[in-house]
């Protein structure tokens, strides 16, 4: 009997060392799993391929990292970069607040009455379906190349987004609230605000986040085919006098702004709606 449990420590040895051995591989592969380590480590690998890219890259069609933050460091403190990007906020803020005001409203009425959106759908549908590339020489013709032309693309970029995911969001909640809510009698104005308003908040942050995502595209398209001047006027310049490492610095500010845009949407999106799940793409 003493010597089966001698036996049985013998064969439990290898295997307990074995075990031993494989804690700290078992950390490190738990630690490897965290998002943020893994984004960290891709970053990395990015920067890495496109230094050794744009290094053996003529500097005509490509610029390196190095090149890159170089140029980002010179137009930062000369100031080049506020002077672009100061007429764009002004232009950005005042579309984004026009389209999240008209987007939602009108997203609560059509979405809440069918005969209403039944009428005016196609018309909304036709618009947002149009390239909207198409109608920038309409929009130059009747309001020229300055703020207000901009003001327009930058709305006809963004209010769709906000209005069709507000609407989509008010069919959902009425086919999951407002039958039940009926039912008990309860008035429409306390159904609206104790009801639609709360259930279809995650849809208008998520319509928000993605109305100002698609307004930035809006904003460097106009300064791309109007007046040439903000960021997008910057990066076309640029690239025509084939300086692909001050282009690649604003593209990387039009990144950041639209990286920060979204993060700070996610976090009011958890801060008012901490029950939601409703993740957007």
């Amino acid at each position: 009997m003493a010597a089966v449990d001698t036996l049985t420590h013998r064969e439990q040895g290898p295997a307990i060392l074995a075990a031993g051995w494989s804690r700290p591989l078992l950390r490190f592969l738990a630690v490897f799993q965290s998002n943020w380590l893994i984004r960290i480590l891709t970053l990395a690998v990015i920067l890495t391929g496109w230094e050794v890219f744009g290094r053996r890259t003529s500097t005509v069609t490509f610029a390196s990292v190095t090149r890159t933050w170089d140029a980002l460091w010179e137009m930062t403190v000369s100031g080049d970069l506020w002077k672009a990007w100061r007429s764009d906020l002004a232009i950005m803020f005042t579309a984004l607040a026009i389209s999240a005001v008209a987007g939602i409203v009108l997203g609560f009425v059509m979405g809440r009455y069918r005969s209403i959106d039944n009428t005016v759908e196609p018309v909304f549908v036709g618009v947002f379906m149009t390239p909207k590339i198409a109608l920038l020489p309409i929009i130059a013709l009747w309001l020229g190349f300055q703020f207000n032309a901009k003001v327009l693309i930058v709305i006809l970029f963004s209010f769709f987004e906000v209005f069709f995911t507000v609407r989509d969001g008010i069919k959902v909640t009425n086919a999951e609230y407002v039958d039940v809510a009926r039912s008990y009698s309860i008035p429409e104005g306390m159904m609206l605000t104790k009801i639609i308003a709360p259930a279809t908040a995650p849809y208008i942050i998520t319509g928000l986040r993605l109305g100002l995502l698609h307004g930035m595209v809006g904003v460097v398209l106009a300064g791309f085919f109007l007046e040439a001047n903000g960021i997008g006027g910057l990066i076309a310049n640029q690239t025509n006098e084939y300086r692909m490492h001050t282009t690649f610095a604003g593209m990387l500010t039009v990144m950041a702004v639209g990286v920060a845009i979204n993060l700070g949407l996610r976090l009011l999106e958890r801060w008012v709606t901490p029950w939601s799940t409703v993740e957007a793409t």
